[in-house]
């Protein structure tokens, strides 16, 4: 099985190998190397080594007790470049992936090449939090039936149209979710995680080449914390993915994937 020890925990790693740029693609809350492996990996893979770990507390990977941090789970990832014997990687981080990316670029900034913000902010109160309704599906109780915390989750996580489209992509989601529950415990600590994550006075030393990019209809990371990014970081590019909610890497592959590549490549 791929797993690599790292900061002392034993994590679950898919990598698609080859003598091509790495890029290390970190998921968000809840989710292990199934978010990128089923939408950006397939359309990227023949341009780029692409390596996907399942946080702490996520998937295949151990679930130590909490609580977590941000800065923790960084160096988690850096233990996964170690492993593969990778110096210096393109680095992609979705919503709390965003902000263990933000703590390992600053943690160490000779290993990120370029850095990828998906979905994300700075954290703490100078950030645009989560909407009311989004905020309380966050806070559901996690051991309620399995379907319904679905229903509820996707109500905020992704934009109207994809639900009512109901493409085999939103199939695979709830399969996905059905048959790789996050632990209440293990995901109250990554939540806790990314609740107690603030950069804003810290973020503005990252000097890598970095895409912000957005759901234009995120309400667990609204696209309003873009601009404040920007501001933190001038020479950011920024790129709004229309018509998607939270979760655009599922919503809108190719339209997520292109972006990434035209970055990446340049």
């Amino acid at each position: 099985m791929p797993y690599v020890t790292a900061n002392g925990v034993n994590l679950y790693v898919e990598d698609t190998g080859g003598d091509l740029p790495p890029v290390l693609l970190i998921a968000g809350l809840g989710y292990d190397e199934w978010f990128w492996m089923e939408t950006i990996v397939p359309l990227l893979r023949d341009r780029y080594r692409l390596i996907a770990p399942a946080n702490r507390g996520a998937g295949r990977s151990d679930k130590p007790s909490g609580p977590y941090a941000t800065a923790q789970m960084a160096a988690d990832m850096v233990g996964v470049l170690d492993a593969l014997g990778v110096e210096r990687a393109l680095v992609v981080g979705h919503s709390l992936g965003g902000f263990i990316a933000q703590e390992l670029t600053l943690a160490h900034p000779e290993r990120v090449t370029k850095l990828v913000l998906a979905g994300t902010s700075f954290g703490g109160p100078e950030s645009i939090p989560p909407t009311p309704a989004a905020m309380a599906v966050l806070l559901l109780d996690r051991t309620m039936d399995p379907m319904e915390l679905i229903r509820r989750g996707l109500e905020t996580a992704v934009a109207p149209s994809f639900t009512a489209a109901k493409p085999p992509m939103l199939e695979r989601l709830i399969a996905y979710r059905l048959t790789t529950p996050v632990p209440p415990e293990a995901f109250q600590s990554q939540m806790l995680a990314g609740a107690t994550h603030n950069a804003a006075d810290r973020i503005a030393a990252i000097a890598c080449p970095t895409l912000i990019l957005a759901g234009e209809l995120d309400q667990v990371v609204p696209p309003g914390n873009v601009a404040l990014l920007q501001a933190k970081l001038p020479r950011a590019q920024a790129v709004v993915i229309p018509d998607a909610g939270h979760l655009f890497p599922i919503e809108k592959p190719n339209e997520t994937a292109a972006a990434l590549d035209a970055f990446l490549a340049a």
